[in-house]
């Protein structure tokens, strides 16, 4: 129990309050309920005062209750991203909050998600019990019995080939399926976010991880129609696929879903980029359904892999190494924001779960609203934050009030049999106040908020103007990308008589944002961060007139109140942050030519005064250094070279203070990013067939050399072979680079893997959307391996024989290869695995599906070998 606290019934108090002595505390806790603080009072002393105080019915100790929701799942201690204790060397507390939300709510299964991907495993032991089924359709007996337009689709439907099961035979949707839904508290395997759900299964990509935009589309519509025309409470859509152009027929279809009330969350993309720079869609689409996601690691930072963007995405999630349902009853560790999407898809299906009369922009205003600040996040996603499910339930509430009847229109009065003499008619009411704002009754007669240092204090009264009690204030405020908004109403201190509601509004008159009533009061307060630069629009008006179409003045319902109102706006503007992006390689054996800093903001001048380089500890001129921008959001700084030749520990800073944004923001935290110059194992001309190749002697941790495409008599057609010993069940990941190592190579890489008879296992042209390459393998067998290094072009040389090939690309390189450990003999490897693969390979070939819906390419999902550039 809490010490000195006791819960008191005085329902006839409910208006008055308590009276209690001066040196207690009284909080009310509605409907006639109060917690009282009364220090070194017994329960003598609290009886004794309870039974001489007039209108209090009863009083108890506040005992504190435990939460007992954890689940029973038996390898839920591996879920990190719901439940971080610090396991594995993780931070304590860099979750989602799982637990403390599971004691409002596991979940329901009249909540539908809609998994948009490779299917879903609908027979797993952890997933059968949360499987959608289409209540219109009976099994198998060939027949559309709901007349929707698909035979069979019980569990959803295979538009990749045109039947009625969606069966996962790639893998990618049962993981993503696993953590919005694994059943949980079941004694088996892991636990989804939500306990309880219905998963529909969607699939579109094919075995192979390929689908195409149109398929896709047709996915999204089948979910939006079982919603619209069949009443299934599907309320997201998960999207763990993405990456490429921008398609008009897809932004309609995610926005006629939206229009439907579900919420379309995306992946925001695997590539490590900033997608305000470089836009990743269907992530970067700009409707109000969407919901970006980024990914973090189990120790609060973003996930190396993941892409960002201070306006373009919208939150983060875990996303690294999380453990979760693959098809046949197995269990897989995966990474990639297609990992941490369905966290957040599993997040609005609890708060849908908590709250059923919640609207989809409710809940992503809550989920966005609520999320955790996190230092690594700020300038890198909109909200700065983690997702916290917890919060999120907290803001958005678990109920919404009984909808009050509307008045009738005008009734006629009852028919007296016996005639009155007529009286005198009265004289006519006044008509009620009307405030400066009328008519502001529409988005186009909208009063402008004029901000003084962030605020702005508007008075009026609903009830006035040509629609009386169908009067709405509506308001147009400016915002930048990322600015919070907190709107407040205050009737209750006028002695209003007015209960309000309030609504938030994007130029098309979408809403995005709404609140009745808060902390527990009459008056409504909603918190809202801007997506995008833009106007927006907020309406006040009565509870019961909330439906009214904000481009219409007089279109709503005659509200149930009137009264004055005092409506302050309050907006804070996001820092200007800066992101000195990673070094990549590191370490390195070459200079530092360039690097890029990304601002959350335009700043217009970039002077190199504000930059400060270091190696091990000593500052180091920039002499010739330039900086120019295209965007004034990505800066690329040049001529690092003579600067950073040397080996040793560098850091490049950039100073807070003497950069500012377009709008006036100064940078007010220093930018920094490090990286390591080490002498390179320089090899001479390494030999062009297997037998002349030059020998690796590690197993184990990372090797790097530094080599040449074309420095042999055989010019163009000259081929590195390495020979590397792998044992079973070894991975080992090849990652090459020349553009990043030197900014005068010209080298267009291709990298290929071989056998010791020469076979091919193994190749990639392009990685991490660039012209170097990179490939993972794990070894069934061991035995010896060969990896050869050639120029684009020439791809199909034969590694028995020099020179065999055609003439390809030339240039200076550098091979880094990560050596896996040595897998215990008692256990078997998962080939192709993600989270098999040791360094950064690993991350760039994280789960996330690649497509190019501009361009007409197939969708392809990325995960494992399919990652090289699409000609």
């Amino acid at each position: 129990m809490r010490a000195d606290t006791w819960v008191v019934t005085a329902p006839a108090l409910s208006e008055t309050g308590l009276d209690v002595a001066a040196t207690w505390r009284s909080r009310s806790l509605g409907e006639g309920f109060f917690a009282v603080t009364a220090p070194g009072s017994s329960a003598d002393d609290m009886v004794a005062w309870a039974s001489r105080t007039a209108g209090v019915e009863s009083v108890e100790p506040d005992v504190i209750i435990a939460s007992a929701t954890m689940p029973n799942d038996p390898s839920f201690g591996r879920l990190w991203g719901l439940d971080n204790t610090g396991q594995s060397g993780g931070v304590a507390g860099a979750d989602i909050d799982a637990t403390r939300a599971w004691d409002v709510s596991t979940g329901s299964r009249s909540v539908v998600v809609a998994v948009i991907d490779t299917g879903v495993d609908y027979r797993h032991a952890d997933l059968a019990a949360n499987m959608w089924r289409n209540p219109g359709e009976v099994a198998g007996n060939g027949i559309d019995d709901d007349r929707n337009g698909f035979v069979d689709d019980v569990h959803g439907w295979d538009f990749a080939n045109a039947d009625g099961d969606p069966f996962d035979d790639e893998g990618h949707g049962t993981h993503v399926a696993g953590t919005i839904g694994a059943v949980g508290n079941n004694g088996v395997g892991v636990t989804g976010v939500n306990w309880a759900v219905s998963i529909m299964a969607l699939k579109f990509l094919g075995s192979d991880g390929s689908g195409s935009t149109s398929d896709a589309i047709a996915a999204i519509n089948y979910a939006t129609r079982m919603r619209r025309d069949f009443g299934v409470n599907v309320v997201a859509t998960n999207n763990s696929w993405g990456g490429g152009g921008s398609s008009a027929a897809l932004r309609r279809a995610i926005q006629a879903g939206g229009d439907a009330g579900i919420l379309f969350v995306a992946a925001a993309g695997n590539e490590g980029v900033n997608n305000d720079v470089t836009p990743s869609y269907p992530a970067n689409d700009t409707s109000a359904a969407v919901i970006a996601v980024a990914a973090t690691d189990r120790s609060n930072r973003l996930a190396s892999f993941s892409n960002y963007g201070a306006t373009s995405v919208d939150i983060a999630a875990p996303g690294a190494a999380i453990y979760s349902t693959v098809p046949g009853n197995g269990y897989a560790s995966y990474s990639g924001t297609s990992m941490a999407t369905p966290h957040v898809s599993g997040a609005v299906a609890l708060l849908a779960a908590a709250n059923p009369q919640a609207t989809g922009a409710a809940i992503r205003t809550a989920i966005l609203s609520s999320a955790t600040r996190v230092t690594s996040l700020a300038g890198k996603v909109a909200t700065g934050g983690l997702l916290d499910v917890a919060e999120a339930l907290t803001a958005l509430g678990t109920g919404t009030p009984p909808v009050e009847p509307e008045p009738p229109a005008d009734p006629e009065p009852p028919v007296d049999p016996t005639p009155e003499p007529t009286p005198p008619t009265p004289a006519p009411e006044p008509p009620p106040p009307s405030d400066a704002g009328e008519p502001n009754d529409s988005v186009a007669s909208a009063v402008a908020v004029d901000l003084t240092d962030g605020i702005s204090v508007h008075t009026g009264f609903i009830g006035d103007g040509p629609n009386r009690r169908r009067d709405v204030d509506l308001f147009a405020v400016t915002l930048s990308a990322g600015d919070v908004l907190t709107v407040d109403v205050d009737a209750a201190s006028l002695a209003s008589g007015l209960d309000s509601y309030l609504r938030l509004f994007d130029s098309s008159g979408w809403e995005l944002a709404s609140n009745d009533d808060a902390d527990g009061e009459f008056d409504s307060m909603l918190g809202f961060i801007a997506p995008a630069t833009d106007t927006y629009f907020i309406g006040l008006s009565s509870f019961g007139n909330r439906r009214y179409d904000p481009l219409v003045s007089g279109s709503g319902r005659l509200g149930s109140t009137t009264g004055d109102y005092v409506l302050t706006f309050d907006v804070a503007s996001v820092a200007l942050t800066a992101d000195v992006v990673d070094i990549d390689p590191d370490p390195r054996t070459t200079a530092v030519d360039t690097v890029v800093i990304d601002f959350s903001d335009v700043v217009d001048v970039f002077e190199v005064a504000a930059l400060s380089l270091w190696r091990d500890g000593s500052e180091v001129p920039l002499d010739g250094v330039e900086a120019s921008s295209s965007d004034g959001l990505r800066w690329v700084v040049s001529g690092l070279a003579r600067a950073t030749a040397a080996p040793g520990r560098y850091t490049l800073t950039v100073e807070a203070g003497g950069l500012v944004s377009e709008d006036g923001r100064v940078l007010e935290e220093s930018a920094t990013d490090s990286w390591t110059t080490v002498a390179a194992t320089v090899v001479g001309d390494v030999g062009d067939t297997i037998r002349q190749a030059s020998i690796v002697t590690t197993t184990s941790g990372e090797v790097r050399v530094a080599g040449q495409i074309g420095d042999s008599r055989f010019r163009g057609r000259d081929v590195d072979l390495y020979r590397v010993t792998l044992a079973a069940g070894q991975s080992l990941s090849v990652d090459v680079v020349a553009r990043l190592v030197s900014n005068t190579s010209s080298l267009d890489s291709y990298l290929r893997l071989f056998d010791s008879r020469g076979r091919q296992l193994a190749s990639n042209d392009d990685a991490n959307g660039s012209f170097d390459s990179a490939l993972a393998f794990t070894a069934l067998r061991g035995g010896v391996f060969y990896i050869g290094v050639s120029g684009y072009g020439n791809f199909r040389y034969n590694p028995l024989l020099a020179p065999s090939g055609r003439f390809g690309s030339t240039g200076a390189y550098e091979l880094a290869l990560a050596f896996g450990s040595t897998p215990s003999r008692r256990g078997y490897a998962i080939a192709g695995s993600p989270d098999a693969i040791a360094s950064r390979a690993a991350e760039r070939l994280a789960v996330f599906a690649q497509f190019g819906a501009q361009s007409g390419e197939p969708i392809a999902c990325g995960s494992r070998a399919r990652m090289g550039r699409i000609r």
